[in-house]
């Protein structure tokens, strides 16, 4: 009896172990996109580890069929801040925009009025969301 109780519990235990690694590997696009972004900018990096970059490259793909306004915000500061030596963000993420115009663009012109510290119109990547508005609006 003793016997089937262990070998219950370590199944069970198994499972649990099973149903997070599984979890982690279906979490939502737009949640990879913040998680590996946050990490990126939060130590100032100029390169980041290529499993980070297939994941970003996977996400930016799945959200071009998914993305909903919320998540436009974000994306333009990666957009804008992502910048990995050979990672070509602003390639992957333009489509997204493009796609979902009208609402890229209300983005883009709430992130225009919401400079932060240290940003101007006369630096990139700041700059760039003019570049980036007025694509969007031709």
């Amino acid at each position: 009896m003793k016997r089937l109780l262990i070998i219950l519990l370590t199944g069970l235990y198994s499972l649990s172990f099973f149903g997070q690694a599984t979890n982690l590997r279906t979490e939502a696009p737009i949640k990879t996109v913040d998680r590996i972004f946050k990490e990126f900018v939060k130590y100032s990096e100029s390169t980041d580890l290529p499993d980070n970059k297939a994941e970003m490259e996977k996400s930016f793909i799945a959200l071009k069929d998914s993305c909903v306004p919320a998540d436009l915000n974000l994306l333009i500061n990666v957009w804008m801040y992502y910048d990995p030596t050979d990672f070509p963000t602003r390639k992957l993420i333009e489509p997204i925009f493009f796609k979902y115009k009208k609402a890229s663009l209300d983005a883009v012109n709430k992130r225009l009025n919401h400079k932060r510290k240290g940003e101007s119109v006369e630096s990139a990547p700041y700059s760039d969301l003019l570049y980036l508005k007025d694509l969007l609006t031709k």
